[in-house]
């Protein structure tokens, strides 16, 4: 008598499920509301996770001890050019420290250009697709 051995189906069965996930995680990709980042935009949104969503939150939104960013940036307070300076030199008489020897101007304006497009509500919140 044979005995049916249903482990060998196993990696069968994983191979499957992984392929179906991959193609489901890229199908909500597509349908994630807004456009997709420029290559800016998502280079702004790497320094931003690895440099301020610690104090700022994770997607500009705020958090505990600093402000929405959206909100600043989308009232006009902060121009490029002043939000490049905060950052560059910081604000330390409300604890923020400078970043002037760890981010260039370059990567101040990319992660400005990822804030502002948060702001406007172009990109959703989360990792952003990339053109």
């Amino acid at each position: 008598m044979r005995i049916p051995c249903r482990v060998s189906h196993y990696p069968i069965v994983a191979l499957a499920l992984t392929a179906l996930g991959g193609w489901s995680q890229r199908a909500s990709a597509q349908n994630q509301p807004g456009r997709a980042a420029t290559k800016v935009e998502y280079e702004g949104w790497r320094r931003y996770m690895t440099t301020c969503a610690r104090c700022h939150g994770d997607d500009a939104v705020g958090g505990i001890m600093a402000p929405d960013l959206r909100k600043t940036v989308a009232s006009d307070s902060a121009s490029q050019t002043s939000f490049r300076a905060t950052v560059a030199e910081g604000r330390p008489a409300k604890g923020m420290p400078d970043f002037k020897s760890s981010l260039s101007a370059e990567h101040i304006d990319a992660i400005y250009a990822y804030v502002r497009a948060r702001a406007s509500k172009e990109l959703p919140a989360g990792r952003p697709r990339q053109q």
